[in-house]
């Protein structure tokens, strides 16, 4: 009676939920849902991986700087033997247009000295030139920079998925230590009954022997039980305090400083979300759709179509168009006369740039470079694909198979309970020996952990098989 009345107590304890962190003195269930939530709001490697997109947003901003307009001056002079040989300055603002390659400029030259030529001497306050250089063949579809540019942006979503990846494995080790930690407590609260009720039949025993209703060597009996389950008791107290440490590494608080579980907290001890008939079917299709490694190797696919489409170009003739309008822009600053050249610029220059590998060596060995990459990422693509399908389905099955195992397990723990009653019963009356009664209840108790152990093994595979889907929860 005294049993039932502690046990009816500490189940009073479980009722309810109140915050983890209250300190109190009954025990306070710590669900997982209540970890998921802190793990996923303050631990370091949640952050480091969300550190990843702002590496990536700096990447980004990296190849946009190759479009970024360019300031450039430059002055160079020679005076020697008290002659003036040269003056030269130029002053440019280049701005890199993204379509077709276009670089646009505008600036200022002065090019004077006594030993210049006609071709390249300015008037003496110099020239204005606004202008453009175009990729007629090469670079004009597609260059170096906005290639850089592409896969800059491509590398925010690899980041992102990077940090998907993190999370999922940071959740999938975060809840088989969970689950650990409920297996332990309750293994611990198993072998405290066990203990107590090895505790009670001494006691009874030596009453009984005392009496003269059982042989003294009974009291030798009961007493090597007790203290085998009190040895027992002390080893399952030091696994459950264990568990309890090594939970608290996942625990972490809004200013990154380390959290401890409070020594009164307890784990949920109702099942969580159970799995139906048509998990499967969505699972597989989550996975082909949103699995990191698949969406991984997806973008590193588009990212070697970017490689491919630059290779291409690099296989034309490199054809570049220069044309620049010279003027007298600047006399509107220093106030002298501007001639009249009419509606067309009457002053110009022209340059053309054309170049051409005569066997495309280089070129072409780069692009089958970039054909052959494409072809293992795409083998590895399938291969992938079929172990994330084959992963989730095995994954699936052992969760299933071990629902069917807990099930088989409550009913040889109900049988065994029955066997026990009557053994006892039996004994009362000094119809069996201890020995068979002590076997009874050992056994018993064994059934009993090894169910708590399957109830965690289930979680355990549960949180498997959402990582095999490529996900952290429901």
């Amino acid at each position: 009676m005294k049993f039932v009345i502690k046990l009816f107590v500490v189940l009073l304890c479980f009722v309810g939920f109140s915050p983890i962190w209250a300190q109190t003195d009954t025990s306070k269930v710590f669900s997982y849902r209540d970890f998921y939530e802190l793990v996923t709001k303050n631990h370091p490697v949640l952050r480091q991986a969300n550190n990843l997109s702002d590496q990536a947003k700096a990447e980004l901003l990296m190849a946009k700087g190759g479009f970024d307009p360019k300031l450039e001056a430059n002055f160079d002079r020679k005076f020697f033997d008290n002659k003036a040989y040269f003056n030269f300055w130029d002053n440019q603002l280049k701005v890199p247009l993204y379509w077709g390659g276009i670089d646009v400029k505008a600036g200022f030259e002065r090019n004077v000295g006594d030993v210049l030529g006609t071709d390249i001497r300015t008037p003496i306050d110099g020239l204005s030139y606004v202008g453009f250089t175009v990729p007629v063949l090469q670079r004009f579809v597609i260059d170096e920079r906005r290639a850089t540019l592409q896969n800059a942006r491509l590398f925010q979503n690899m980041a992102e998925v990077e940090r998907v990846k993190l999370v999922n494995k940071l959740i999938l080790s975060a809840a088989k230590e969970y689950w650990t930690w409920y297996f332990a407590y309750r293994n611990y609260a198993l072998v405290q009954e066990f203990h107590d009720l090895a505790v009670q039949r001494y006691d009874l025993v030596k009453k009984r022997v005392a009496q003269g209703d059982l042989p003294a060597v009974d009291t030798a009996d009961a007493q090597v039980t007790l203290l085998d389950r009190r040895i027992m008791l002390d080893q399952a107290l030091v696994d459950f305090q264990n568990a309890r440490l090594i939970l608290s590494n996942y625990l972490w608080d809004d200013n990154n400083g380390p959290r401890e579980l409070p020594s009164n907290a307890v784990p949920q001890l109702s099942p969580a979300q159970r799995i139906d008939s048509n998990t499967l079917t969505q699972l597989l299709d989550i996975s082909r759709q949103k699995h990191p490694e698949i969406q991984k190797l997806d973008i590193k696919t588009q990212q070697l179509r970017i490689d491919e489409r630059l290779g291409r170009e690099m296989l034309k003739p490199k054809f570049d168009i220069g044309l620049s309008s010279l003027n007298y822009t600047h006399r509107f600053i220093t106030g002298l006369e501007i001639p009249n050249t009419g509606p067309f610029p009457a002053f110009y220059k022209l340059n053309v740039d054309f170049s051409m590998p005569l066997l495309f060596r280089k070129e072409r060995g780069k692009l089958e470079t970039i054909r052959i990459k494409q072809a293992q990422n795409n083998l590895e693509l399938q291969q992938v694909r079929r172990e994330i399908n084959n992963d989730v389905q095995a994954s699936y099955n052992e969760v299933l198979n071990l629902e069917k195992q807990i099930q088989n397990q409550q009913v040889a723990i109900e049988r065994q309970a029955q066997v026990l009653r009557a053994d006892e019963q039996r004994f009362a009356i000094g119809e069996t020996q201890l020995l068979q009664l002590n076997m009874r209840e050992s056994k018993l108790n064994e059934l009993k952990v090894k169910l708590e152990s399957m109830k965690s093994k289930y979680e355990k595979a549960k949180a498997t098989l959402l990582f095999s889907a490529g996900l952290s929860e429901w």
